[in-house]
């Protein structure tokens, strides 16, 4: 069941954007005990559906720009292998604690640095 839990809520984020493995990778590692590699993994083949369910969304209300998102996938692509090659050349505390960095930057960026007014 806090499997189930744990997948609504980052199917949550995920649908606004927010990223899903923000919450699925930790709470893969932390609640289940996861291995690093594997819970990166897993949030990775959990993208897919939930990121088709989104888009169909976001095309219903007419949120997408096709060309930039076109550009945006070409490089995302390439990145995702490169990525990926490096993920399994570190070790899992490595990867863990640069996934633990990222997050803390977006957090910390998020509260003092994006704009303040209403989009």
């Amino acid at each position: 069941m806090l499997v189930t839990i744990l997948g609504l809520c980052s199917g949550i984020l995920a649908g606004l954007a927010v990223g899903g493995g923000t919450l699925l990778v930790p709470g893969l590692v932390l609640l289940q005990g996861t291995p690093q590699h594997v819970a990166q993994g897993i949030s990775l083949v959990i993208f897919l559906p939930t990121s088709l369910l989104a888009i169909i969304t976001h095309l219903k209300y007419g949120n997408l720009q096709w060309r930039l998102a076109a550009k945006l996938a070409l490089g995302g692509g390439v990145g995702a292998f490169l990525g990926a090659k490096l993920a399994q050349t570190l070790e899992p505390t490595v990867l863990r604690r640069i996934f633990a960095l990222y997050l803390l930057a977006m957090g910390v960026y998020q509260l003092v640095v994006s704009p303040k007014k209403d989009d």
